[in-house]
């Protein structure tokens, strides 16, 4: 029994000591500047799958029958990438037609150019369509960015245009969100 207080001793002594030989935790500060992108884009929540600072979209018709839910950058080995975006409807009717458009955005978020994608005809309820397209409206420069917004909408329901004060004011928003690296 005169062995147990100083097995203790050695018990608390090691475990003092290995506490002491740990690198210390670092709290990671998700505003910081200095973080890697993915941790900055954790901060955020978004809707639209493949978002970055390089790719985005915008819900410019939030209540709308349709809406963005993936982009992408489809880089290929002899530049120029193209341009990848999926639409998705939420209208329980089909919808007769819908144009989607690229909007090439410059560092600030003004608008330099924008280019629509053919329209996409009779998407059923729940259906989603894939569209890749290449920028052809403007050189795009490296630290442009291209966001994808739902145009106008035809469907059964009525119809549905969204306004370019509007869009520019989301593109902005968004652009904020996601500074340049």
């Amino acid at each position: 029994m005169n062995s147990f207080p100083g097995t203790v001793v050695v018990l608390l002594f090691a475990a003092v000591a290995s506490a002491q030989s740990q690198p210390p935790i670092r709290i990671l500060n998700p505003t910081s500047p200095d973080l890697p992108s993915e941790a900055r884009l954790a901060q955020f929540d978004f809707e639209v799958r493949g978002t970055s600072w390089r790719v985005f979209g915008v819900d410019s018709l939030p209540d709308g029958p349709v809406g963005i839910t993936q982009v992408a950058e489809v880089k290929q080995h002899n530049p120029p990438s193209s341009w990848a975006v999926h639409v998705t409807s939420r209208a329980l009717m089909p919808i007769a037609s819908l144009t989607v458009d690229a909007a090439v955005v410059d560092v600030n978020g003004n608008v330099k150019a924008v280019q629509p994608l053919p329209a996409i005809k009779n998407l059923k309820p729940g259906q989603e369509q894939r569209r890749e397209m290449r920028i052809r409206v403007t050189v795009i420069a490296p630290t442009d960015r291209v966001v994808f917004y739902v145009k106008d909408v035809i469907s059964e329901t009525g119809n549905l245009r969204a306004s370019e004060r509007d869009v520019a004011a989301l593109i902005k928003a968004a652009a904020a969100r996601l500074p340049v690296p």
